[in-house]
């Protein structure tokens, strides 16, 4: 630094020499003297011939001071020292409003006119924020220069875009257009380089516009056009920069709504959708621009009653501590770093408190209402609900807050609060606001958070719980969430979407630990997120869900249901009307017999509810452990004889319905095909029959169900419907062995037809008029190993080695070997367990319980290290192999 200020003294003229003495001598005080002596280098290169008179005088030594606080301004007035002279003659002025109106733009020049407002507004905030440093206004002042400046900006703005649009278009019919200024500028609070948050509005959506060079438009389009328009005059990047940022995500429903609104489309959504945060913005809500005598004043008449309500409203404190969450989510993220708006004791926390006296209050008491803070502190001291002291802490805690504010931000112009207090940034800052060392500043501002922490405190007790809205990724990895992204999209889409009420949305928050423990116990918690907001998205399940918040063991079972991949979200959606009846105690305690299926399609005289109520009530019972696996599979199939059996006698049809497979051995699982055989008994009631057997199919498809008949004789080759004799001679002259080991589960579904005992009897002789031999037991073994071999890797669980198909095989030759159709797998294990001394059964449902875990969550939870269940069931079929191989040697063919 000071060989620069040598070489400084060396090249310049003796009329320059005057700044480097300023700088010299005030080094002490000006907070980057480095940054102060290159822009004054800068700015004699501008004037190399020597001082310009406009700086001769003691305002060269304010313009140094500027400079040494913002390199945004200074780079502005070096790169444009045409405007130091008028920033001369201006700063040292109080203005009036008006002196910050834009004038001097050519009509249909946009490219000058967003070169004359970014001027415009770099001159005016060199003027204030030299008022600043130099002492000249207080804090309420310096804010409502700089709104007012904003304003002004805007206002031109769409004086200019509408200028454009009228030639474009014509005028609009019957309406005006309005910008709502929200936050600190709607109570001329804004900071230096704050955001514009806007709302648009317009009187009428009814007409359309007169016409111009590119034709007509309907009013609402013409004002979107419009608003569009005027954002882009602002915040668009030229060669100049940008005049400021505009924030329109307060509109109604966010960045998901219309750009613009008119006061019907307002009305509806304030008194239907709004949320209560949304009470806390329209408190700071003022037409600022455009068409205030008309629109802006419908606006206001509409937006009164919606923020003050006529009855004291205590229910907002829940809304502080949650939105209060949600800021200290954020400020989380921020490490070590000072945020003087967001952190505790910041900004906000004053903010806070104001606006919550005054929504919780302010319909009675309309004395206490004002959009400037500092305002209304003072009413809500003059009106008892603050004393002197906390009114005098809050006060001049605000003022030292809102400075220090500005002083972070005046460097280059950056919307920021934050800074980390031993870094080189916290030692200019400390100088900007007058402290003689880091320390001692850094010192004060926590003194002065601390006390405003302490009152917000006071006034807004918390047990420290975060909001459900409030957690961040960091809270759910912490809690150990597999996929915390995900998990913070779908709470995020909660809160930010359509999908709840205000009322829903702060009951679900303010559950926070309790509603995401609940999430994390779920087997998959991302697909449980995911199909929530699916449920949500029909009216009744957003009414049960709501009624639901406050039972918390009804809740989790909810959650348990949304938590298996698309089987119960699936049904809802098909039959929303099934949460009416699906919590009803008798139906997940009671087994879901034949019977008991029955008498709810008889009470409900429904078909398909009745038939999706059963079959979730039937999972229910096995996900709160009412049954085991067999019980479970049992109470399925119990559910599908019920309704193929009551189509089938809706039709009346001459065949018989037998069934092979899971279906024929009651052992249907979530999402099994039914393998369905149609039996005549002659070739007379074939004929006449056959066609209907079609529309007995698509019948049982309508209920969701996938019907196979390619094990009935011949395959798909075979005709889909054929008589008994016609089975007779296919068993004994064409069946192959594996056909006789599926019919081991063979079960005539149909049992009351007069031909049951002609059925029963050619499939019984088909499985056991031949005795096992070791000749056939050799094909069984062989077929298996092919099984493997397929079709093993794309479906291990089941044919793999050990897998599921291991254990049917040992059933279906345990069977053929006894002489007995027993059918159902879990008896036929059950028996051989107790000849053998080996545990077949116990495997067997292990395996299958594995194999509706993944059907259920489309993965393995409990079960990722199902290979080890699988050697202990590939060693139990060996074991049987060696068994029935010793049996059967006497059959030898």
């Amino acid at each position: 630094m000071r060989y620069l200020l040598e070489k400084c003294r060396n090249e310049y003229p003796e009329s320059w020499q005057r700044a480097l003495d300023i700088i010299e001598e005030g080094k002490e005080k000006l907070p980057n003297v480095r940054r102060a002596l290159i822009l004054v280098d800068k700015l004699r290169e501008r004037f190399p011939e020597g001082l310009p008179d406009f700086l001769q005088d003691e305002f060269l030594e304010d313009l140094i001071k500027l400079f040494s606080f913002s390199q945004f301004l200074g780079d502005f007035f070096v790169i444009h020292p045409e405007f130091i002279p008028e920033l001369k003659n201006i700063y040292k002025k109080k203005l009036s409003p008006e002196d910050f109106v834009v004038s001097g733009w050519k009509e249909g020049d946009e490219a000058g006119f967003k070169r004359l407002i970014r001027f415009h507004h770099r001159l005016h905030m060199g003027r204030i924020v030299l008022r600043d440093i130099c002492k000249m206004d207080s804090l309420i002042f310096l804010t409502r220069d700089v709104t007012l400046l904003h304003d002004s900006i805007m206002g031109a703005a769409f004086e200019f875009a509408r200028s454009v649009m009228e030639k474009r278009y014509g005028r609009p019919e019957n309406s005006d257009f309005c910008i709502v200024d929200m936050g600190k500028a709607s109570g001329f609070e804004l900071n230096y380089s704050s955001d514009l948050d806007v709302i648009y509005v317009y009187l009428s959506r009814y007409g359309k516009t007169s016409g111009g060079s590119y034709g007509k438009l309907d009013n609402h389009d013409y004002f979107s056009l419009l608003s569009e328009y005027i954002t882009k005059l602002v915040t668009e990047t030229t060669k100049d920069g940008k005049c400021f940022e505009i924030d329109l995500r307060l509109r109604p429903n966010g960045t998901m709504g219309p750009i613009c609104n008119d006061i019907e489309a307002l009305e509806e959504y304030y008194t239907a959708v709004a949320r209560p945060w949304e009470r806390f913005a329209l408190l700071k809500s003022r037409p600022a621009a455009g068409d205030l005598k008309v629109t802006g004043v419908e606006f206001e008449k509409l937006i009164t009653p919606f923020v003050y309500r006529k009855y004291i409203d205590f229910t907002l404190i829940e809304e502080v501590l949650r939105l209060k969450e949600l800021i200290k989510a954020k400020v989380s993220k921020k490490l070590n770093k000072i945020d003087v708006k967001l952190g505790e004791g910041g900004i906000r926390e004053i903010e806070f408190i104001v606006q919550a006296f005054q929504i919780i209050y302010g319909g009675k008491n309309k004395n206490i209402r004002s959009r400037n803070t500092l305002i209304a502190l003072d009413k809500l001291r003059r009106w008892g609900f603050l004393t002197e002291v906390e009114y005098k802490t809050l006060k001049e805690s605000y003022e030292f807050l809102r400075q220090t504010e500005h002083m972070i931000q005046v460097t280059h112009f950056r919307q920021t609060q934050t800074f980390h207090p031993e870094s080189e940034e916290a030692e200019e800052l400390a100088l900007k606001m007058g402290f003689s060392s880091r320390e001692v500043f850094v010192s004060k501002l926590r003194e002065t958070m601390d006390a405003v922490h302490y009152l917000f405190d006071r006034f807004f007790p918390t047990e420290k719980k975060k909001t459900l809205s409030s957690l961040t990724i960091e809270d759910l990895r912490r809690k150990e969430f597999f996929e915390p992204e995900e998990i913070k999209r779908f709470i995020d889409y909660l809160f930010n979407g359509k999908l709840l009420s205000a009322e829903a949305q702060n009951q679900l928050d303010l559950m926070g630990d309790t509603f995401i423990d609940l999430i994390f116990e779920m087997p998959d918690s991302k697909l449980c997120m995911k199909n929530l907001v699916s449920f949500l998205e029909k009216e009744e399940g957003r009414i049960y869900f709501l009624s639901y918040l406050k039972q918390i063991n009804t809740l989790k079972v909810l959650l348990m249901l949304l938590s298996l991949k698309d089987f119960f979200i699936k049904r809802f959606v098909e039959t929303p009307e099934i949460m009416e009846y699906l919590f009803d105690p008798e139906g997940i305690e009671n087994p879901r017999t034949v019977n008991a299926v029955r008498e709810t399609f008889q009470l409900l005289n429904n078909d398909r509810l009745s038939k999706n109520l059963e079959e979730v009530r039937v999972v229910l019972r096995k996900l709160l452990g009412r049954t085991d696996m067999e019980a479970f599979n049992k109470e399925l199939t119990n559910v599908t004889d019920v309704v193929l059996l009551k189509i089938y006698e809706e039709m009346n049809p001459l065949f018989a319905v037998a069934s092979l497979g899971k279906f024929g051995s009651k052992e249907m699982n979530v999402g099994s095909d039914l393998d369905l055989l149609f039996i005549f008994q002659n070739e007379k009631d074939k004929e006449q029959g056959i066609g209907s057997i079609p529309a007995f199919i698509e019948r049982l498809r309508a209920f969701g169900y996938e019907v196979d008949t390619r094990l009935r004789p011949f395959g798909e080759k075979g005709e889909i419907g054929f008589t008994i004799r016609y089975m007779r001679e296919y068993f004994f002259e064409s069946a192959r062995v594996w056909e006789r080991l599926a019919y081991t589960r063979f079960r005539l579904i149909t049992d009351g037809v007069p031909f049951r005992e002609e059925v029963v009897s050619a499939v019984d002789d088909f499985l056991f008029s031949v005795p096992l031999c070791v000749d056939t037991w050799k094909e069984i073994k062989l077929m298996r190993e092919r099984l493997e071999r397929e079709l093993g890797k794309k479906s291990f669980i089941k044919y793999g080695k050990g897998g599921i198909v291991d254990s049917e095989f040992i059933a279906y030759t345990y069977q053929l070997f006894l002489g007995e159709k027993i059918g159902n797998v879990y008896r036929v294990l059950k028996k051989l367990s107790d000849e053998m001394g080996k545990d077949f059964y116990t495997v067997f449902s292990l395996l299958r319980e594995a194999e509706t875990e993944k059907r259920f969550y489309g993965k393995y939870i409990k079960f990722k290290n199902a290979e080890n269940l699988m050697e202990k069931n590939r060693k139990l079929y060996l074991e049987f192999c060696e068994w029935i191989e010793t049996l059967t040697s006497t059959h030898r063919k």
